[in-house]
Formats: C-alpha cells, sequence, structure tokens
C-alpha cells in the first residue's frame, strides 16, 4: 500500500512537471514567433533634435520643426569596412541633392574622424558630428553602422537603410529623397549648418 501511495505521489509531481513544460514551451513558441527586437529606429520614432560638436569642436546642431527640409544622417565609423563600402555610394547621393529639400549630416560614431577622412570622403560642406548628445546616440540607435536614415523636417525617422546600401536600396533611398541634379546650385545657397 505505501508504494502505491509513493507511485500515485510521483506520478501527479511528473504529471505536474509536464504540464508546467507545456506552459512553457508554449509561452517561448509565442515570443519566438514575434519579430527580433529592432536593432535600429523604427519608421515613424519622434526623434530629438541632432546636437554634437564637429571635427574642430565647434557645436554642430539639426532642429526639427524650424526647417522645412528632410535630413539625411549618415553613421559611420572611419574603421569600419561596411561604410567603406557605402562611401561612393554615400558621395553619388550627396552629390546629387537637391539640398533645398533635404539637409545631410555624416555621424561618427567613435569621434576619430580627422581632417583627412573628411576631405577623402568630401565631406566639408555638410555637417560632420564627432560627439552627439548621449539621448541622441540612444534614439536614434548610433551603435549601429553603417546606417543611412533619412528624417522627416518634423524629426519623425521616415525610414532607415542599415548595412551596404544595395541597388535597390540606391534606388529606393534615391526616390524618397527626389534625385536631383540641381545640387551644385543648391549646395551654393546652403553650404552647411549652424
Amino acid at each position: 500500500m505505501k508504494w502505491s501511495v509513493a507511485i500515485s505521489a510521483c506520478c501527479v509531481v511528473l504529471l505536474a512537471a509536464n504540464i508546467a513544460l507545456i506552459r512553457q514551451n508554449r509561452q517561448l513558441k509565442a515570443q519566438l514567433s514575434l519579430p527580433p527586437p529592432a536593432l535600429e529606429a523604427a519608421a515613424g520614432t519622434q526623434m530629438p533634435d541632432l546636437r554634437g560638436f564637429d571635427p574642430d569642436g565647434k557645436p554642430v546642431e539639426v532642429l526639427y520643426g524650424k526647417d522645412a527640409r528632410k535630413v539625411l544622417v549618415l553613421v559611420f565609423s572611419p574603421t569600419c569596412a561596411f561604410c567603406d563600402q557605402n562611401w561612393p555610394k554615400w558621395e553619388q547621393v550627396i552629390s546629387s541633392l537637391d539640398r533645398s529639400a533635404v539637409r545631410p549630416v555624416a555621424v561618427d560614431v567613435t569621434s576619430t574622424t580627422t581632417a583627412g577622412f573628411v576631405s577623402q570622403h568630401q565631406l566639408a560642406s555638410l555637417p560632420v558630428f564627432l560627439k552627439v548628445d548621449p539621448r541622441a546616440t540612444l534614439d536614434y540607435r548610433f551603435h549601429l553602422t553603417p546606417q543611412t536614415i533619412l528624417v522627416g523636417p518634423n524629426g519623425k525617422v521616415e525610414r532607415v537603410w542599415t548595412g551596404v546600401l544595395n541597388d535597390s536600396a540606391m534606388a529606393e533611398l534615391k526616390q524618397r529623397l527626389g534625385d536631383s541634379k540641381t545640387a551644385s546650385q543648391s549646395s551654393d545657397n546652403h553650404p552647411g549648418f549652424h
């Protein structure tokens, strides 16, 4: 009789453990069916104004809501091999921008950009951020490189491209920017930010 009670108790314990494992398995499957947590800023996310310092230590900022232009944020590291692959594409985009419609800026996440790097990548005509406000670093998710972030004039993210821009990403980026050959005229009117 004692053995049957002990065996029955063990069976009840095993049944309870199996039920708990089945519930945990269902919860894990439900979590796996969800998309992974976003590593980049989601479209529609409100971004804070971008403030920081340029390679010369001068303050630079991008303020939203006061300028009707979109902002194209190029996020890079001078030592990032994938960023190196993006530079020719970014230079092509920058040279074709209508600066009356889009403000391009570059953000170095390592704070190591030199004057030589700025010259090599033809960045002298746009603000280059070396040190960025910590809140912006978190909100923009600047830990990923390379990133190409298009922000509307109101400060809401329109689109983020992470990694090396392929042909379809370049086509979409140019379409969203309204690819223009008036950059040379516009850049004379809007040489930089203050």
